[in-house]
C-alpha cells in the first residue's frame, strides 16, 4: 500500500521511508539477539575448568560466576544501593568495581538495571568506586546522556541493559535494584597466570 501526500506541488512517497525504517528496526533486533548469543557463549567459555585443574581455593562459591580473577554474584532481589552493598559485605565481597570494557561487557545483560560499586556522594560529578579509586569515565561505556544527576539526587551507579539505554547510569541511591557483588580469587586462577 502506498501513501502519498501532496505538499507544495510535490509528492512524497512515505512507503520508501517505511521500508528503510523497517529494515533498520529488523537489523537492530538481529544485533540484540546476536549480542545475547555472544554474551552467553562468552560466559560459558569463561566458566569452563582449565586443563591444569583448579584447586578448591581457586573456584567461585556455588551460585557465583567467574571472569578473570574475580567471582560475581548476581542478586535476584531488589534493594537500595546501601542495602545491596551491605549484602555483598556479608558475603565477604563488595559491590562490583568495573575495571575494563571487557568486564563491563561480561556483566551486561543479566538484568535491566543492577547496582554497581560507584558513587559521587562525596563530591557531585566525581565518581569513585567503593575502594576509593576514580571511575575511568572515558574507559567505560555510559548510557546515552549519563551521568546527568537528574532530579537532583542520583548519586549511585547502576548498569543498564535496555534496548535504547545500555551502559553505566547514575540513579537515586534509595531506588530498589538488583545488584552485583564481586570478590577476588586468591591465589589468582591458573588461566590468567599460567603455572610454571
Amino acid at each position: 500500500m502506498s501513501v502519498f501526500f501532496h505538499s507544495s506541488g510535490s509528492d512524497i512517497n512515505i512507503e520508501v521511508e517505511l521500508r528503510h525504517l523497517s529494515a533498520v528496526v529488523l537489523s537492530f533486533g538481529l544485533l540484540c539477539v546476536l549480542q545475547g548469543i555472544l554474551n552467553i557463549s562468552l560466559r560459558l567459555a569463561l566458566n569452563e575448568p582449565t586443563d591444569g585443574g583448579e584447586t578448591e581455593e581457586e573456584s567461585c562459591p556455588q551460585g557465583w560466576m567467574m571472569f578473570g580473577s574475580s567471582c560475581y554474584y548476581i542478586s535476584s532481589q531488589r534493594r537500595s544501593w546501601d542495602d545491596s552493598r551491605q549484602d555483598c559485605v556479608q558475603r565477604d565481597a563488595d559491590l562490583v568495581i568495573i575495571d575494563s570494557r571487557e568486564e563491563q561487557a561480561f556483566l551486561t545483560g543479566f538484568t535491566m538495571a543492577t547496582w554497581v560499586g560507584m558513587t559521587d556522594r562525596e563530591e557531585e560529578g566525581t565518581w569513585v568506586w567503593v575502594d576509593g579509586t576514580p571511575v575511568n569515565k572515558d574507559g567505560l561505556q555510559w548510557a546515552l546522556g549519563q551521568p546527568d544527576s537528574a532530579f537532583g539526587g542520583e548519586d549511585c551507579g547502576d548498569l543498564r541493559t535496555m534496548i535504547d539505554f545500555i551502559g553505566l547510569n547514575d540513579f537515586n541511591c534509595s531506588a530498589r535494584n538488583q545488584w552485583i557483588c564481586e570478590k577476588t580469587l586468591w591465589p589468582l586462577t591458573s588461566w590468567c597466570f599460567p603455572r610454571v
